[in-house]
């Protein structure tokens, strides 16, 4: 497997000048599509709101947020859980559990999500981590290469681990640092700083309650924070706030 090998290779290289999260975004872009998959995700989490990193196209990352598909993604719920690589097909519909799970599969079928490979990593102190690489259209002998692979995939997750924990993480706190909120998501959080309700701050920007809910979720999930209280005490203390 000499094209995963020599992704692996230029991805460990560039970890090294990739010091923002929009660089490792591009870093890691740029291996999944050398190995020929579309996407990447890393997440990483325990308590709180989880760490994610992706380059999933932004209708279905605000789709899954505000469907809070996370609760049925069966990627992400074996993904918490230590084990070897493996293999999933949204178009394998068998084992969905519940008729959101099979809208879930279906959405993300709708955005061109069809298979990938993804990878637990042992985060140690109850955390958990995960990188995937996801693809549009059927990949030839997937499940042979994962398995040539294996070694390397394992190889630039953890690298992939150690340079997001080093680089983007308050080790002492656990808090992910150097956050990019969008302008939005400060607006909202600086009405809600200033005691103003979902309904009040939507009035005031001339939106619906439902995307007002929506950036200081996308907010509160940058900074991990457990709840929009804690977020708005994070982007005070960080100066993130207009």
């Amino acid at each position: 497997m000499r094209k995963f090998e020599r992704a692996c290779r230029e991805f460990i290289d560039g970890l090294h000048t990739a010091t923002t999260r929009e660089e490792f975004q591009r870093v890691a872009e740029r291996a999944a599509q050398d190995m020929d998959f579309r996407w990447f995700a890393y997440i990483a989490g325990g308590e709180g709101a989880p760490n994610v990193i992706t380059s999933y196209p932004r209708d279905w990352i605000e789709r899954y947020a505000e469907e809070n598909y996370m609760d049925v993604d069966p990627v992400f719920r074996r993904g918490r859980m230590p084990g070897p690589a493996f293999l999933w097909d949204c178009r394998d519909q068998t084992a969905a559990s519940s008729a959101r799970e099979r809208r879930f599969l279906d959405d993300a079928l709708s955005v061109g999500i069809r298979a990938g490979v993804t990878v637990p990593i042992i985060a140690g102190f109850g955390r958990f981590a995960m990188l995937s690489f996801a693809a549009d259209e059927a990949v030839p002998e997937l499940e042979r290469i994962v398995q040539d692979a294996k070694d390397v995939l394992q190889t630039m997750s953890v690298a992939c681990h150690a340079h997001v924990h080093a680089r983007f993480t308050d080790v002492s706190s656990g808090i992910e640092t150097n956050v990019p909120l969008t302008q939005r998501e400060r607006q909202c959080l600086a009405w809600a700083s200033s005691g103003k309700t979902r309904e009040e701050t939507a009035m005031i920007m001339s939106v619906s309650d439902r995307t007002v809910r929506f950036h200081l979720d996308n907010a509160r999930q940058k900074l991990g924070a457990s709840t929009i209280t804690h977020a708005v005490a994070l982007a005070m203390r960080r100066g993130l706030l207009p």
